[in-house]
């Protein structure tokens, strides 16, 4: 009987010793604060020399919006409509969402200002979002991928599939609010937005898609976005007939008319054997055929919304400045520890429905189990 005993607690106390060497990461989450800058080349597309099949889509699921606050507000008021949105936001007042307790940082917590400044005074670089945010970084099969939404909304000069609208299509840019100053808090729009046109739904932003940090062992960001510029494209008009060659003027190349076709317009001459004559076939700037036994008149320059991809994925280590290059457009990214006390304020300051969304939202934010073995093998946070 006392060996039982001896032996029970003997396996008892190897139980507590080894639960307690297990650290409890549910218990203290780590939370980051994650600040980017998106920006684009202010050159040429044609000066690239690369080809973008058109058009680019997006393959990722986005979920949330990071600018979700500037469009919703609760009634009477009714949701306002963007021509710009602004470059740098200001996160004062911004409301804590989701399951990882984002929260937008204020101007005076972003810490990549000195990189924006430079970027906005270079010729060659125009900024157009620099923003930044406070929360738990999830696993990869929990992170989301975040909306990003930047730039200007082409929706009143081009549809869906980029083509030019038509002049007679009515114009809202004096109904929607410009709000392209350099930050934006989101008590700067509340008297603002009680009497603007409902956002369309069908907005073309300059710079949309979607945005991930996750941890997989190590931290890693994961980006598709779509950068939208319009580009000069020339079409060719209606092809007008031409009237068909007979067979005995077609002997003689000597005495044959030369044929009336503009100096940057192809013309090709395709011999069918069963044919008694050969046949005409022209090739319109855009390498577009047109009908067989036409000419091109002439042709003209329109102007189209192109979308060009940018989708890349690092692993990157927390306190470095990383930077993400494209020949049209960039990124600059960094992920850092979060201070815990401001963390801690936040959270005591943020007001809540009831005591039960409470309990569920810190729950949701503290249960992140399969992160455990991955934020053991994270190196040592500066």
């Amino acid at each position: 009987m006392r060996l039982i005993l001896k032996s029970a607690l003997q396996l008892c106390s190897l139980a507590v010793i080894t639960l307690s060497s297990i650290p409890s990461f549910a218990e203290e989450p780590r939370w980051f604060d994650i600040e980017v800058i998106f920006f684009k080349r202010n050159i040429d597309v044609a000066s690239t020399q690369e080809y973008w099949p058109q058009p680019q889509q997006i393959n990722v699921n986005t979920s949330e919006p990071l600018l979700g606050p500037l469009f919703a507000c609760e009634q009477p008021c009714v949701s306002p409509r963007f021509d710009q949105l602004p470059v740098t936001i200001d996160g004062r007042g911004w409301p804590i969402s989701g399951s990882t307790k984002r929260r937008i940082l204020s101007k005076s917590q972003l810490e990549l200002s000195d990189e924006f400044a430079k970027l906005q005074q270079h010729a060659a670089f125009t900024p157009l979002l620099h923003i930044g945010w406070r929360e738990v970084v999830a696993p990869r099969n929990r992170a989301k991928h975040y909306t990003v939404q930047a730039g200007q909304d082409f929706s009143t000069r081009f549809n869906s599939d980029g083509q030019l609208l038509s002049a007679s299509a009515p114009q809202t840019a004096d109904d929607a609010i410009d709000l392209s100053a350099e930050n934006l808090s989101l008590f700067d729009v509340e008297q603002a937005t009680a009497e603007q046109t409902p956002i369309e739904p069908s907005a073309l932003w300059e710079l949309e898609g979607g945005f991930r940090v996750y941890l997989q062992h190590y931290l890693y960001i994961e980006s598709e976005l779509i950068l939208k510029r319009p580009v000069e494209v020339e079409q060719a008009l209606t092809p007008e007939p031409v009237e068909p060659v007979a067979a005995a003027e077609t002997q003689s190349k000597e005495s044959a008319e030369p044929l009336n076709v503009p100096p940057n317009v192809a013309v090709a001459e395709v011999v069918d054997p069963n044919a008694e004559a050969p046949a005409v076939v022209v090739v319109t700037p855009d390498m577009q055929t047109s009908e067989q036994g036409a000419l091109v008149k002439e042709f003209h320059t329109v102007e189209q919304l192109h979308s060009f991809k940018f989708d890349q994925k690092r692993r990157v280590r927390s306190g470095e400045i990383h930077y993400f290059d494209h020949p049209l457009m960039g990124m600059l990214v960094q992920i850092r520890r979060s201070p815990e006390a401001e963390t801690q304020a936040e959270l005591l300051e943020q007001p809540t429905n009831s005591v039960l969304e409470q309990s569920i939202e810190l729950s949701e934010a503290n249960a992140l189990p399969e992160a455990t073995d991955e934020e053991a093998a994270l190196p040592e946070l500066q």
